[in-house]
């Protein structure tokens, strides 16, 4: 090669060595916008992550509050159908009264939660059998 065709030559290199600068510029700058992005969504997704678990955590607190304290009226629902089970003769009639299948109401009728002994005190501390009730069977 010719002195002139060597610096042409390097003169080229120099011209496609810029431009590719450029474009790898372009590139670098763009593969940063995608980290960037990938990390925002990522550290986004962790923080809503946590967000959920801690309202789940709150919410099985204030369920299990719930439960604890609707514990009592579920023994005395469970003992107004055993009285009305008492009273009526039928589970059918004590299922239709309630609103619920009359397995339910077997179900109901058959638990001990709450089962007062014979001669004990009912609600309201009158004795079953007292006015308005009747002895269990």
């Amino acid at each position: 090669m010719t002195r002139r065709g060597t610096s042409l030559r390097a003169a080229a290199i120099r011209r496609a060595q810029q431009a590719k600068a450029q474009r790898d510029a372009e590139r670098l700058a763009r593969e940063q916008d995608i980290e960037a992005a990938l990390a925002d969504y990522f550290e986004n997704i962790s923080r809503a992550a946590a967000i959920r678990a801690e309202a789940r955590g709150k919410a099985d607190r204030v369920l299990a509050d719930a439960e604890s304290a609707a514990r009592p009226a579920e023994a005395a629902s469970h003992d107004a159908a055993r009285r009305l089970r008492a009273l009526t003769g039928s589970l059918t009639e004590v299922a239709g009264l309630c609103g619920i299948s009359v397995a339910a109401a077997r179900a109901l009728a058959h638990e001990d939660t709450a089962q007062p002994a014979a001669g004990s005190a009912g609600p309201a501390g009158r004795p079953y059998g007292a006015a308005g009730q009747e002895r269990k069977p």
